[in-house]
């Protein structure tokens, strides 16, 4: 459903403008949209965890997903599996991300952050002040690429997951 939004997002930007702040409304919104889905995916994720865990998903929903609002790797995924599944299972599942994909946890932090940092800015300002900042406005099809790449990386990193789920 994202991809199809940011596409109807691209194509609009694609457009010729009716004003100067169009394309960078569009830019916002494209990200929000993306951002928005990372926080649905994590909260999805987090939620395969425990079921084959905890199987108590009203206690991850009401102490694990609605105290975490973000999606950075390192302040608010791995807050949130450790809280579910320990230290440990964590360790494991990184090992074995590095392992199967050397280099794509590396890649998946820092993106997250960016990421993290657009959707603040973007969220908590208006455009004006964003324009006066000097933001950066990338075009939607910028915010596609970021989320092709993080549908593999994610992906990737839900398999190697699910294996240390069978290993445990």
């Amino acid at each position: 459903m994202v991809a199809s939004i940011l596409n109807d997002l691209d194509a609009w930007f694609q457009e010729p403008a009716t004003s100067n702040d169009r394309p960078k409304l569009l830019s916002k919104l494209a990200i929000l949209e993306l951002c928005g889905w990372l926080e649905v995916e994590f909260d999805r994720l987090i939620l395969v965890v425990e079921l084959g865990r905890l199987n108590d998903s009203a206690w991850v929903k009401s102490k694990v997903i609605q105290n975490s609002n973000g999606f950075t790797y390192d302040n608010h995924w791995r807050p949130m599996l450790c809280k579910v599944v320990g230290e440990v299972f964590a360790r494991r599942v990184e090992s074995a991300m590095d392992a199967a994909h050397p280099t794509e946890l590396d890649q998946l932090k820092p993106l997250l952050k960016e990421l993290w940092r657009y959707r603040c800015s973007f969220a908590h300002a208006d455009i004006t002040t964003n324009v006066a900042a000097q933001q950066i406005f990338n075009a939607p099809s910028w915010t596609i690429n970021q989320h092709t790449r993080l549908k593999v990386i994610l992906g990737n990193y839900e398999k190697a997951m699910l294996t240390v789920m069978k290993q445990i």
